[in-house]
């Protein structure tokens, strides 16, 4: 029996990001296995995660040519049938979104941060990937599932008109059955940025 928590590694090589992510919750592990088999079955997408999580879920993340994606995932979604938590589907997702998984993100100090806070890591992801497209703001903390009784929470920098319209565009994003809680920072002090590793 292993008592390592769920970790996202090893991350695939992303020096060319895919057209689309896309990824799916299923509240049965055994059915999360089963999705996953089938998705992969379905179309040529590229699983770049599929683990159990918090508290108990299994999360799957697959990325690749839109059609491909688009397939498997309506296939995944097929098959994880009541089990079925949460999905989402990003064609042309934002370049920093699939990198911030990994944990390739950057640093932006002096500048507002908007803080998100989903019930759902998919919930998460498509509301981040609203964030990023809707103003110029830099992903600077993602967190997923591990430890958090299965949340997402993510955090963006940017000038503070910027983040408030990252701010609505996520929540629209999130929907209100996933969103939990939106916060912005107009000028975060020194230490608060350096307790989060920024």
């Amino acid at each position: 029996m292993s008592l390592l928590t769920p970790r996202f590694v090893p991350a695939p090589d992303l020096a060319e990001i895919p057209e689309a992510l896309a990824g799916i919750e299923v509240q049965s592990i055994a059915r999360g296995l089963v999705t996953v088999d089938a998705l992969v079955k379905k179309a040529r997408s590229r699983v770049v995660l599929a683990n159990p999580v918090s508290p108990g879920k299994f999360l799957i993340l697959l990325d690749g040519h839109v059609a491909e994606v688009d397939e498997s995932v309506r296939e995944a979604e097929r098959v994880a049938g009541d089990q079925l938590i949460d999905r989402f589907f990003l064609p042309y997702a934002h370049r920093q979104l699939e990198p911030a998984v990994f944990g390739v993100l950057t640093q932006q100090l002096d500048a507002s941060l908007g803080i998100i806070e989903c019930g759902t890591a998919c919930a998460g992801l498509r509301a981040a990937d609203a964030a990023l497209k809707a103003a110029d703001v830099t992903l600077t903390v993602l967190h997923l599932s591990a430890g958090i009784g299965g949340k997402c929470w993510f955090a963006f920098a940017g000038d503070l008109f910027d983040v408030q319209a990252s701010v609505l565009a996520a929540s629209s994003a999130a929907t209100a059955q996933h969103l939990l809680a939106t916060e912005v920072i107009p000028n975060p002090h020194q230490e608060f940025l350096a307790a989060l590793g920024l």
